[in-house]
């Protein structure tokens, strides 16, 4: 007892010192909340047509975001989510205002590029998720409306492409989460409902591809589950249960990385945990317990960025939200840097919600419950 004790104290001191940071030249890209405080979080991100997008999060003060977090109505707290364009001369332009002229689009929650488009998904409290497109980064038209007939699926959490379909994890907190798929992004068919079998599962947050089979993460009280599929049609539970810690309670983000699935959690009460693996079915445990603080509650994002594994963390300090993001990186996925502690100098800039890669410099978005957020860019160090 007394060991394991001895290690938890000395965990933050022996990770700090695993290897060096990489990052330098690091600056801040855009005006905090593209000049607006409600745009609280940099909430999406995708590189498309040789720009860089950004879709936010618009929500007005505290109790905005309390409403926002427990998925309530938001209706009169919210200008509608935007998205920004930032491209190769350095230079931002809104290319999308006020949630699409739906103002209960609140937030652009995912961005992906499928094809020749580039696709978003919304939450909208009140009336349903939405699905967006767009053919040239300008003109955009929301192709599904009103939670694909379900109203109860207030968020779309997970965006991704498998087997030639486009496909969307929903939030639904009640009824349970659900998939749904499209060949042409015009027409939907639900091919997941009830969480997968399980209404507990709220959300299907991630979606990836990994060995054929397309993976799925949950968001589940009783702890995380993991599903996966070969045809895209019939998902079957991997894990349930949080794998080995019932106190994850979210899969939040999967990546594959040199050659193995990488899965990041969310555990308030302990600190998120990093799990990969070499074939879908055996988990490795390689970052524990918020790694270097209990207070690290989400591995929220991840991206490789010159052959290396970068990783963005929710640092979570009641009274709300008042910690500074943490960002880290590896080499191998077991060995980390800590790129940098305190939110590269920021208070309240609590996430590191996006990560994407852009002109050869690693792009971070930030979330923030009182701040407009805030885009940074950084290079590798030379």
């Amino acid at each position: 007892m007394g060991k394991r004790i001895l290690a938890y104290l000395l965990a933050p001191f022996l990770a700090a010192a695993a290897e060096p940071a990489t990052l330098s030249g690091v600056r801040q890209l855009n005006q905090d909340g593209f000049g607006t405080e409600d745009n609280k979080y940099a909430l999406s991100m995708e590189v498309y047509r040789g720009a860089l997008y950004v879709g936010t999060l618009n929500i007005k003060g505290m109790l905005g975001m309390l409403r926002f977090a427990t998925g309530a109505t938001a209706r009169f707290l919210t200008g509608g989510g935007e998205v920004w364009r930032y491209d190769t001369e350095g230079r931002w332009s809104r290319v999308v205002a006020a949630g699409l002229e739906n103002r209960h689009n609140l937030g652009v929650r995912k961005l992906k590029v499928v094809g020749d488009c580039l696709y978003g998904v919304t939450a909208n409290h009140d009336q349903g998720m939405e699905v967006w497109r767009t053919r040239d980064g300008e003109r955009w038209e929301a192709v599904s409306r009103r939670g694909f007939g379900q109203p109860g699926n207030t968020s779309g959490r997970g965006l991704g492409w498998f087997k030639g379909m486009i496909y969307v994890g929903t939030e639904n907190r009640k009824t349970g989460a659900e998939i749904w798929r499209s060949a042409d992004g015009l027409q939907w068919e639900r091919v997941v409902n009830r969480g997968g079998g399980d209404p507990r599962n709220v959300w299907f947050s991630d979606l990836f591809e990994f060995q054929g089979r397309l993976y799925a993460g949950t968001l589940n009280m009783r702890g995380m589950q993991l599903f996966a599929s070969r045809d895209g049609s019939r998902f079957e539970p991997v894990f349930k249960g949080g794998l080995d810690k019932a106190t994850n309670v979210g899969a939040l983000k999967l990546l594959v990385f040199q050659d193995r699935l990488y899965v990041g959690t969310m555990d308030y009460s302990r600190g998120f945990d990093l799990y990969r693996t070499a074939d879908g079915v055996h988990f490795e445990r390689v970052l524990e317990n918020g790694h270097t603080s209990r207070y690290n509650a989400y591995l929220w994002q991840m991206e490789e960025y010159h052959g290396r594994l970068y990783a963005g963390i929710y640092d979570y300090r009641v009274p709300l939200p008042r910690g500074r993001f943490q960002l880290y990186s590896s080499a191998d996925g077991k060995n980390w840097a800590i790129e940098t502690a305190d939110g590269f100098g920021n208070l309240w800039h609590y996430g590191a919600r996006t990560l994407a890669v852009f002109q050869d410099r690693l792009i971070i978005g930030t979330a923030s419950a009182r701040y407009g957020c805030k885009v940074f860019a950084a290079e590798l160090a030379r």
